[in-house]
């Protein structure tokens, strides 16, 4: 490992590729570079319709969707895929179409107690962001 020389001078700059290096005014310094971690995307869920009725044994559909979620930092043309991952908590349910890792996956619930639907989103440096949302019940 080679030794490290104190050096003067150094600025950071941020170069294609997210990597920051410290680049020496020094011809005899070396430059240390670390990757950038980025930063977590943002979570979003838009529950259509945000309620269903009470003991609803699974008739009605709810779609759970997620596809405005967004990495805008890292990201911010939206060109590189996030991954989904939903968790619903509190009331028995099944997919009707699409899975638990789909952006907008369409669900029905048995409507027995009120649901806890969490979304979790991951961008591509791995970073993760939660929305939690309530699909409420209604009287019959």
């Amino acid at each position: 490992m080679a030794a490290r020389v104190p050096i003067a001078v150094a600025s950071p700059v941020r170069i294609v590729g997210g990597f920051t290096c410290l680049i020496a005014a020094l011809a005899a310094s070396t430059a240390a570079c670390t990757a950038d971690p980025g930063r977590p995307p943002l979570a979003r869920i838009q529950l259509a319709p945000g309620a269903i009725p009470e003991h609803d044994d699974f008739q009605s559909t709810v779609t759970l969707d997620g596809s405005s979620s967004a990495d805008p930092v890292d990201d911010p043309e939206g060109t590189t895929r996030l991954s989904y991952q939903w968790e619903i908590v509190g009331d028995e349910h099944r997919f009707d179409s699409g899975d638990a890792t789909d952006a907008a996956p369409v669900v029905r619930f048995r409507g027995e107690r009120p649901a806890t639907i969490v979304l979790t989103v991951i961008d591509v440096d791995g970073l993760e962001a939660i929305a939690t949302e309530h699909l409420q019940l209604t009287v019959r």
